[in-house]
């Protein structure tokens, strides 16, 4: 549990002192950088430069997205310790701040819910803040809904009646809230029981053994992964059957599904090793990895990942049998904790945004990045 807790406190402190991992036993941590691929059987991984890339200056963002419309991008992110909602349009090459909110002490997480509407998580205030987004970008405040604990992230799924299902999770504790919300209609909130800290869900085309659609979620005080169907209306929401589909020796931080939806990729913190899942098969492997481990994945195919681990992206291609092909190495601006694979530039090439945590900035990679 303590090496659980440390975890989290480098979100926002890592690189503020190595001296806080001494207490939990990894001072080699510290005093020796991790060698990434020494792990994968490989001798040495040199540094890696994508063709281009930019950081943007936004300190110690603990989530975000990035959502692309009529050919233009917009990227809403949470400031973690400036307690700011930040929204930037992201043209070609070129990132430009529309505006900033200030939100209650520690927003953990930013989500999209329209073209017009964004949500975030705020931990002091155990709200769900909800802004619409103006056509020249500025965020007005819209709701704010209390789900009775502090968040660390939010789902958003639609419903059936064109309003939305709003999936808040816990920084700590068992429960969730599901959130029904609708911009001419009054919100509705229910409380249920998941796992132990239970943070990021990601939505699923494919379930476990043949199931459907729905979502899953890695526990991080209890080391399991869970699944659960998705659901349309609010009433499917509350009364959703929640399945344990595996258990870990280590945390399981995030779940990145493949666009197939065949192939689940598990972030698993320390230990040497992530994992993946073929829910069609229903065949789980062990993938060798760093020392450190994964704190942040996303799937760029059924065979290529991006893992994020201390200070850089390791971008992997494995075969049918786990094995690497190939890896290269991108150092990025801070703790790499939230990706994710979108054509940010429009020009046909999906590209790689890197979510820091901690770090004074966040970082787009663009593609291609893989030979």
């Amino acid at each position: 549990m303590f090496g659980v807790r440390l975890f989290r406190f480098f979100d926002a402190l890592w690189i503020r002192g190595c001296a806080l991992l001494m207490l939990a036993g990894m001072q080699s941590a510290c005093q020796t950088p991790v060698v990434a691929g020494k792990n994968l059987g490989l001798d040495e991984l040199k540094k890696n430069t994508p063709q281009a890339m930019i950081s943007i200056p936004s300190p110690e963002v603990w989530g975000g997205e990035v959502r692309c419309d009529s050919g233009a991008c917009r990227w809403v992110a949470v400031e973690h310790e400036t307690s700011q909602v930040v929204l930037y349009a992201l043209q070609g090459r070129q990132a430009r701040l529309l505006d900033r909110r200030s939100v209650a002490y520690h927003p953990d997480s930013a989500k999209w819910i329209d073209n017009s509407h964004v949500v975030a998580a705020v931990e002091k205030s155990q709200t769900l803040d909800i802004f619409s987004v103006s056509s020249e970008g500025k965020l007005n405040p819209k709701a704010q809904i209390d789900v009775g604990f502090e968040p660390r992230d939010v789902a958003v799924l639609p419903a059936r009646d064109g309003g939305w299902l709003l999936l808040a999770t816990p920084y700590r504790g068992e429960q969730v809230a599901w959130v029904y919300w609708h911009p001419a209609k009054s919100p509705r909130k229910a409380l249920q029981t998941w796992c132990a800290a239970p943070w990021h869900v990601t939505r699923v085309p494919k379930g476990p053994k043949g199931q459907g659609p729905g979502l899953t979620v890695g526990c991080l005080d209890d080391k399991q992964l869970l699944y659960v169907p998705e659901p349309h209306t609010f009433e499917e929401a509350v009364a959703s059957p929640v399945t344990s589909v595996r258990m870990f020796d280590h945390v399981p931080r995030r779940v990145g599904v493949t666009p197939s939806g065949r192939y689940w990729y598990v972030a698993l913190e320390l230990g040497g090793s992530v994992a993946r899942y073929d829910v069609v098969a229903n065949i789980w492997q062990t993938l060798p990895f760093t020392v450190f481990g994964a704190v942040g994945v996303a799937a760029y195919d059924d065979d290529t990942v991006a893992w994020g681990e201390n200070n850089q992206i390791l971008l992997v291609r494995y075969d049918k049998e786990g094995g690497v092909v190939v890896q290269r190495r991108f150092p990025v601006s801070g703790f790499p904790t939230e990706l994710q694979w979108i054509d940010v530039d429009q020009d046909g090439v999906i590209d790689l945004i890197s979510m820091n945590s901690a770090g004074p900035a966040s970082d787009i990679l663009y593609g291609p990045l893989l030979p």
